[in-house]
């Protein structure tokens, strides 16, 4: 019998074990992935430079065009398919990337650029999922998009990047030229100092270089480039997490519900028992102040205020009450033993009750919007709580219908109505249409002064509609415009500004 021969398996040496485990660690990668991780970094510097530390416009628009292209060609590299949801999904986003060219509204731009955050994410995880429809639970799928898969393959650009230089002879030759570079550093340094002290001109010379090289805009980018990094691997991980599923639990409807369920620990009569002394009071106050709620529909003050005393103070109600009531009823839905399907009749009447209740104050409070703004104008504050108080309205609509309705999707379609009145909000320029209409109600003898200093202070998207409409001269725009901090940048990149520069220029 051979001796060398043995019926156990033999035991791997410990180096040939660590090969084998780096062998199998290795990312999974091609030619595609390469090229993406390129990109990804490209479009993460471009990002972090044009939105973060530069007023958006032009080039803004033309970096989520690029991303949200480059998503689409990469996911269908990957054999994902879009369905008619996901097209219409992506021409929204394209849409929308358009805001930051044809308005100068800050404001706008950072509403916008999280929008279109949020649901870029939601495309590719939409896409690679193979969705048809909005999913009934949203939140879930959105938390997904935008924290777990992205966090899940966080790291996965560097390794690819690691393993691909390796084996290029390019990484390599760039390594080595770093290190190089890294060695000959203080050497380089002491002998520019002997040279410098040896030469006036040398040292003139020099200094100019240094100044050239470490500038403010040099450490910028610098700065940019760092910041660059994470981006970019957060890109490129939600990128590659959603076409590489293997270990990533996906959204399930039935672990959703579990979820659920899983919070459902207060007793139906304990919510009753809370809930309906706050019904009681707010019933009671609506009834107590009717009178003065009330007025505003026949446009008649109380007495004792001014427009400005009467709209505020009904913003300030209406605010706390809605959010108060949102409280409430999510509080109700979510933590009831008895929730969901089995919602009992209470419940629900509880519900439908609030619900009411603050769809009155909203119509109440729109009410002593509108006497506000016919005797005082609009403002972008009055323009922006309009907006939201419409949003609001929707919102308990729809939480009335849902009550009767339960298997209609209510984050469907709050995503869907929520994007439409976004677009108006984005696509309106509400600084021009302020300005538009305050001086039209001047001229009309609707209201006693135009606050010209108030426009002067807005966007160029308020002060191009103001020089049309001729309430400011040439002068006055030429001046303002020039204090717009974005305009030191890039705040000139977008139309309302290439507009007006041409005209007053």
């Amino acid at each position: 019998m051979n001796d060398n021969y043995s019926g156990e398996i033999q035991a791997v040496p410990e180096y040939q074990a660590a090969a084998l485990k780096k062998e199998k660690e290795k990312p999974e990668y091609s030619r595609a992935e390469v090229v993406l991780s390129v990109f990804a970094f490209i479009a993460a510097f471009c990002a972090v430079r044009y939105i973060l530390f530069n007023a958006m416009g032009f080039i803004t628009t033309g970096v989520f065009i690029a991303i949200i292209t480059a998503a689409i060609i990469y996911m269908k590299k990957k054999g994902c398919e879009f369905s008619a949801f996901n097209k219409v999904l992506a021409a929204v986003l394209y849409v929308f990337s358009f805001v930051f060219s044809i308005t100068a509204n800050n404001f706008i731009k950072d509403l916008d650029a999280l929008f279109i955050f949020g649901a870029a994410a939601y495309l590719i995880y939409s896409a690679a999922a193979g969705n048809k429809d909005i999913e009934r639970y949203l939140p879930f799928a959105v938390c997904k998009a935008i924290f777990e898969y992205p966090f899940s393959h966080f790291g996965k650009q560097a390794a690819i990047t690691q393993d691909s230089l390796s084996k290029s002879k390019a990484g390599s030759n760039v390594k080595y030229i770093i290190i190089g570079l890294l060695l000959t550093v203080p050497l380089t340094a002491i002998v520019a100092s002997l040279l410098m002290s040896a030469d006036d001109g040398l040292a003139e010379m020099l200094s100019d270089i240094f100044e050239r090289i470490f500038s403010e805009e040099i450490w910028n980018i610098i700065l940019q480039l760092c910041l660059a990094i994470p981006c970019s691997m957060y890109l490129f991980g939600m990128f590659y997490s959603n076409t590489h599923r293997g270990g990533i639990q996906p959204l399930d409807e039935q672990g959703c519900i579990r979820k659920l369920f899983s919070i459902r620990f207060v007793s139906n009569l304990i919510m009753y028992t809370a809930v309906t002394p706050i019904c009681i009071l707010y019933v009671l106050f609506f009834f107590s102040q009717a009178s003065y709620f009330l007025s505003a529909f026949s446009s008649e003050l109380p007495d004792g205020f001014t427009y400005a005393d009467y709209a505020r103070q009904g913003f300030f109600e209406l605010f706390a009450v809605a959010v108060i009531n949102l409280i409430v009823l999510c509080a109700v839905s979510l933590f009831s033993k008895k929730s969901g399907r089995e919602k009992p009749f209470a419940l629900k009447l509880y519900s439908v009750v609030l619900s009411i209740f603050t769809l009155i104050l909203i119509a109440t409070a729109m009410s002593k919007m509108v006497m506000y703004i016919d005797n005082y104008g609009l403002t972008e504050l009055r323009v922006y709580t309009s907006w939201f108080m419409i949003l609001l309205a929707f919102i308990f609509v729809l939480i009335i219908i849902k009550q009767f309705r339960f298997d209609m999707k209510f984050t469907k379609h709050l995503a869907v109505i929520f994007t439409l009145l976004f677009a108006v909000l984005c696509f309106s320029r509400p600084e021009a249409l302020i300005a538009k209409y305050n001086i039209e109600m001047y001229r009309a003898g609707h209201l006693d002064e135009l606050d010209t200093d108030a426009i002067l202070k807005m966007s160029d998207d308020g002060l191009l509609a103001a020089y049309n409409e001729e309430a400011v001269t040439k002068e006055e725009v030429n001046k303002h415009k020039k204090r717009l901090y974005q305009r030191k940048t890039y705040g000139r990149y977008n139309l309302s500004a290439v507009i007006l520069d041409s005209k007053t220029e």
